[in-house]
């Protein structure tokens, strides 16, 4: 059976269903020196938001109070579906490069430092509409000078050549790998890591492709057709996120020990994940 032609929703749901329950299960988990653990969380519930939300446009969307009829509109979006399907593939692969993959402790402090002074530069460049916003943006300099002492302490830092360096520190260019090959390292096949995942970006940046497939899928059912692969990744990368994250913390792993069906599946989606190759 070619397993991303068809979508079974109850594993989806308990998919979604664990995930949040391995995040509950760190409430009370002390945040250590810094926040990593915190930004480690909001980005697992960035990925979560996604996935819920995906699951719920799978269903069709109907807007009562949109009178072009006298009962609202209603209509399948696989579009926004897709543009689901890449962030929440993105949220994943953040999650593993930046939290998961590091083995030494100066590579998790340079990945982490990395990318959270990348997001106060981004924010620099937004100009302050009130005094309290010009303050903010003070105050966040400050911060972005002393990751960048960090950084440049730091001893994987010093190893790169000057170039990567210039970027890091100027550009806030916090990767230093491309989407596919943190997919490749994250367990994923390059049918998903690459191939795929470029499919997702014709839809995220408006391509021709995704306007002539959108216009052309007439019926629910090829609606439907053009995103049950995507649902289907979206199920690999939940399975990979609940497998990273008890990783990372500990007492995340005692809700899948206790759930011998869920570790199943999760194993399951995992390896269909790591093995898949045409079948998109």
């Amino acid at each position: 059976m070619n397993v991303m032609s068809t979508f079974q929703e109850e594993d989806y749901i308990k998919l979604l269903e664990t995930l949040i329950k391995v995040v509950e299960a760190n409430k009370g988990t002390a945040l250590g020196d810094d926040n990593r653990f915190l930004d480690a969380e909001g980005l697992c519930k960035k990925f979560i938001g996604h996935a819920a939300s995906a699951l719920y446009l799978f269903g069709s969307t109907t807007l009562p109070s949109v009178k072009v009829t006298d009962r609202g509109i209603s209509f399948f979006d696989p579009g926004s579906i897709n543009v689901l399907g890449r962030a929440a593939l993105e949220s994943f692969l953040v999650f593993h490069y930046v939290f998961v993959e590091p083995r030494s402790d100066d590579e998790k402090d340079f990945r982490y430092y990395s990318w959270l002074r990348a997001s106060y530069i981004d924010r620099q460049k937004f100009p302050p509409r009130s005094e309290e916003g010009k303050k903010q943006l003070t105050d966040e300099k400050k911060i972005i000078d002393a990751l960048k002492e960090k950084i440049n302490n730091n001893s994987i830092f010093q190893q790169l050549d000057k170039e990567k360096k210039k970027k890091l520190l100027e550009k806030g260019q916090w990767r230093l790998q491309s989407w596919t090959n943190i997919g490749l390292s994250a367990g994923l096949s390059e049918i998903l890591a690459k191939h795929f995942y470029s499919f997702l970006c014709i839809y995220a940046h408006s391509g021709c492709q995704s306007a002539q497939q959108v216009g052309n899928a007439e019926t629910a059912e090829t609606q439907k057709d053009l995103c049950v692969a995507t649902m289907k990744l979206i199920m690999i990368a939940v399975a990979n996120m609940i497998k990273v994250y008890c990783q990372m913390f500990v007492k995340s792993k005692d809700v899948i020990q206790k759930d011998g069906d869920a570790k199943k599946l999760i194993d399951q989606w995992v390896h269909i994940g790591t093995f898949l190759q045409n079948e998109f």
